[in-house]
């Protein structure tokens, strides 16, 4: 039983506790992981950039401020209950998530700032740049991985990584 909001929930303006936050990489469709994850820490224990920590009610979620997934599959791994499983396809993406920069971004607003792009290694984030000097971020959703590693990088916290409204339904 939760007594307090969540520091994350709190972040996401998410009061009502009705929104997720982004599991593990190949987590099982949400009301299948809730159901086979016993909260038992195997998975945050594992995790060796220590991005997967106890969500609302103790159960794993994804934070890239601490860092990125570099989809070791440590936390598969060490998960017991199936909640996480390696596909059968290899070409299955390990989540579904959509990333967003918004208007606060740095180079949006004329300073030069090209850190997300610099850390992507699939070039997902490249810049157009406009008149006046001012360079637009353009996001390759297909080329994106979601490992949010721009996310921890980036200097006016521009950049969120949210589970895809599929997702969100599950």
């Amino acid at each position: 039983m939760r007594t307090s909001i969540d520091r994350f929930q709190l972040l996401r303006g998410d009061l009502s506790g009705r929104r997720r936050g982004i599991r593990p990489p190949w987590s099982q469709p949400e009301s299948l992981f809730t159901d086979l994850c016993q909260r038992c820490a195997e998975c945050t224990d594992a995790c060796p950039t220590h991005v997967i920590e106890n969500g609302a009610e103790g159960f794993p979620i994804v934070n890239f401020s601490h860092g990125h997934c570099t989809f070791c599959g440590d936390c598969v791994k060490a998960c017991k209950h199936q909640a996480l499983t390696f596909p059968t396809e290899l070409t299955t993406p390990p989540w579904a998530l959509d990333v967003m920069i918004d208007g606060s971004c740095l180079s949006i607003n004329g300073v030069v700032c090209r850190s997300c792009g610099d850390i992507c290694e699939e070039s997902a984030i490249r810049f157009k740049l406009e008149t006046g000097g001012r360079s637009t971020p353009l996001l390759d959703q297909l080329s994106c991985s979601g490992c949010g590693e721009c996310v921890s990088v980036c200097p006016s916290h521009s950049i969120t990584i949210t589970p895809t409204q599929q997702e969100n339904a599950a």
